[in-house]
C-alpha cells in the first residue's frame, strides 16, 4: 500500500468568511474549502461577528475536506491559522461572551482619546512601536468592553483574536501569537512580551491577556473533543500562527529583507520587512513570521470593496439582469483613458487607516461633468485605489535601498488593466504572483516549519513561490497619472476638515 503523502493544514479566518486549505508537505494544494459568516451592525459605525460562525465555518470547511474531497486525517502533521484583526472575550471554557468587535469598527473614540491623555501617544508608539487608532488596535476595543460591558469583562477569562480563538477551540489552550499581539498596544514590540506597567496604566489586568507564543511555536494538539468536531486527528499540532498580512507576505516570499510586498483584495496591504526597527508612525509594525525581522504595513481600507460597492450600487445590471462582473468592469474601464476624463475616485468608504488615520473619512467623486462617461466612472475607482497605494509605496520607497521589484497577489491581481495601472501609476515594475490563497498556504507552512518538515522555509518558500506576468510602466500613461497625483493628493488635504464636520451632523442627526 502506497504511504499517504504528509500533509499540512493551513486556516484563515478572514474578514468575510474563514478559508481552510489542506497542502502537501512540499506547498502543494490538495484540498480547500470556504464558509461565509455575516456581519452585524447594531448601531451605526459598529461592526461585530459571532465568533461561534468561525468555528462552524472552520469544522464545515474541514470536514468537507475529510469527507466529501477525500483527505486523509492521519496524514496530517500540523495546523496553523491566520487571521484578521478582531479581539473576543471569552470565558475559563473558551464561550464567547460578546461579539467580536472587527477592525473597521468606529465606536472607540473617546477611549482612543483617553490612551492619547493618560498614557500618551509618545509612550504607546515608543514601547508598542505603533500610533493610537480605532478599530486597528485592541486595547481602545478593550476599555470600551470594560467600561460598556463590566458585566461580560468581570467573567471574561481571556480576550483572544480570531487565530488564538480557533486554536483554543481545537486545543483548549488560550494563546496568541507574537505578529497579532503587536496590534493590542500592549505590548512591548522588541521584546515580544507584555508590557506590565502599560497594562497597569490603562487599567487592563495582565491575567485576561493570553500567553504569547512565536508563529511556528507548537501551542498545543487537537483534543479529542476538537478531532470529534472536524473530522482531524485527536493529537495533531496545532502552532500559534500568525497576522493574516503576515503569512501571506511569507508565502509571497516577502520574508527576506527589504522586499516589497501589494496583496489587494478587499482591502490593500503593503508590506515591507526589515531588519531596522524603523517603526515608521504612519504605517502599521508588527513581529515577522521570523524574529530577526520587522513588517512596516500600510493599509487602504476599501480597494476591491470600492469597487464591489460600485458594481452592486451603480454598476447596473447586465442583459439577463444579473450583476455586472467584474469582466464587464474591466472592459468598461479599458474603453477609458488613464486619468479617467478627469474624474478623480477618494476610496474611503470605510474611514481610512495608514498613512491617513482618519475614521471620518468618506468616499469622494471629483471632476465629475456631462462629458463623464461609465466608463470613467469604473476607472476612476480603480485609480483612485491605485493613488493610495501610491502614497503608501512613496512612504516606503524613501526607506535605503528600494526593492527593483513590487511583487503583487490578491484578487485584483487577477485583473490585467488594474495591474498595469498600478504599474503606470507608481512608475515601477509590478510581478504578479500565481499564488491564490496566501493567507492559508502561509499559515500551513508555518506550521510545517514548526514541528521540522520545514527546517529552512526562505529558501524552501523561494523555490515554491511562483511568478506570472511582470507589468512595465508605460511612459505616457505614467505622465498622465503624475499630473493627476498631486490633486489627489490635495483634495484630501481640502476638505479633510470637512469630513470631521459632516460626523459631527451625522452623530446629531
Amino acid at each position: 500500500m502506497t504511504k499517504p503523502e504528509t500533509l499540512l493544514l493551513g486556516i484563515d479566518i478572514g474578514l468575510s468568511g474563514a478559508k481552510c486549505t489542506f497542502y502537501s508537505d512540499k506547498g502543494r494544494p490538495v484540498a480547500g474549502s470556504h464558509a461565509e459568516y455575516p456581519t452585524t451592525s447594531p448601531h451605526p459605525g459598529w461592526a461585530e461577528q459571532n465568533p461561534d460562525h468561525w468555528w462552524k465555518a472552520v469544522t464545515a470547511n474541514i470536514r468537507d475536506c475529510i469527507d466529501r474531497q477525500g483527505v486523509d486525517a492521519s496524514a496530517v502533521a500540523a495546523v496553523g491559522v491566520s487571521c484578521s484583526n478582531t479581539i473576543v472575550p471569552v470565558d475559563r471554557d473558551g464561550n464567547v461572551l460578546h461579539n467580536a468587535i472587527l477592525l473597521f469598527d468606529q465606536r472607540t473614540g473617546k477611549e482612543v482619546q483617553w490612551v492619547k491623555d493618560e498614557i500618551g501617544e509618545d509612550r504607546i508608539y515608543r514601547i508598542t512601536g505603533n500610533r493610537i487608532a480605532r478599530g486597528t488596535y485592541s486595547l481602545p476595543t478593550i476599555l470600551w468592553l470594560m467600561r460598556n460591558r463590566p458585566d461580560v469583562m468581570k467573567r471574561a477569562w481571556k480576550v483572544l483574536v480570531p487565530s488564538g480563538f480557533i486554536v483554543q477551540r481545537l486545543t483548549d489552550v488560550f494563546s496568541i501569537n507574537r505578529s497579532r499581539m503587536s496590534f493590542t498596544l500592549l505590548a512591548d514590540l522588541r521584546k515580544g512580551a507584555w508590557d506590565a506597567d502599560l497594562a497597569r496604566d490603562a487599567g487592563v489586568p495582565l491575567s485576561i491577556l493570553p500567553d504569547p507564543y512565536a508563529a511556528s511555536a507548537a501551542v498545543g494538539c487537537v483534543t479529542p473533543g476538537a478531532a470529534n468536531a472536524t473530522g482531524l486527528r485527536a493529537g495533531t499540532p496545532v502552532v500559534a500562527g500568525a497576522m493574516d498580512t503576515v503569512a501571506a507576505s511569507f508565502a509571497s516570499g516577502a520574508a527576506r529583507e527589504n522586499t516589497v510586498f501589494l496583496t489587494i483584495g478587499t482591502t490593500v496591504r503593503l508590506c515591507h520587512t526589515t531588519t531596522v526597527a524603523r517603526f515608521d508612525k504612519r504605517l502599521m509594525n508588527t513581529a515577522n513570521v521570523f524574529g530577526d525581522t520587522w513588517l512596516e504595513i500600510g493599509a487602504t481600507n476599501t480597494a476591491g470593496a470600492s469597487l464591489r460597492w460600485f458594481r452592486d450600487t451603480l454598476g447596473g445590471a447586465g442583459s439577463s439582469g444579473e450583476k455586472v462582473t467584474y469582466a464587464q468592469l474591466d472592459a468598461a474601464a479599458a474603453a477609458s483613458p488613464p486619468g479617467a476624463g478627469g474624474v478623480i475616485f477618494l476610496p474611503y468608504m470605510a474611514g481610512e487607516r495608514s498613512p491617513l488615520w482618519n475614521p471620518d473619512a468618506k468616499g469622494v467623486f471629483f471632476g465629475i461633468g456631462l462629458p463623464t462617461t461609465y466608463a470613467d466612472m469604473v476607472r476612476a475607482v480603480m485609480e483612485g485605489v491605485s493613488y493610495s497605494v501610491r502614497q503608501l509605496v512613496e512612504i516606503v520607497m524613501t526607506h535605503p535601498d528600494p526593492a527593483s521589484t513590487i511583487a503583487i497577489s490578491g484578487g485584483v491581481a487577477r485583473s490585467p488593466l488594474w495591474c498595469q495601472i498600478i504599474a503606470d501609476m507608481l512608475r515601477h515594475p509590478l510581478i504578479q504572483l500565481e499564488a491564490g490563497e496566501t493567507e492559508t498556504l502561509g499559515a500551513a507552512l508555518i506550521a510545517g516549519h514548526g514541528v521540522g518538515l520545514i527546517p529552512d522555509p526562505l529558501p524552501f518558500v523561494d523555490r515554491l513561490v511562483k511568478k506570472g506576468r511582470k507589468y512595465m510602466p508605460v511612459p505616457e500613461n505614467a505622465h498622465a497619472y503624475d499630473a493627476y497625483y498631486p490633486i489627489f493628493m490635495k483634495l484630501y488635504k481640502d476638505i479633510a476638515e470637512t469630513y470631521s464636520q459632516h460626523a459631527a451632523v451625522q452623530q446629531t442627526a
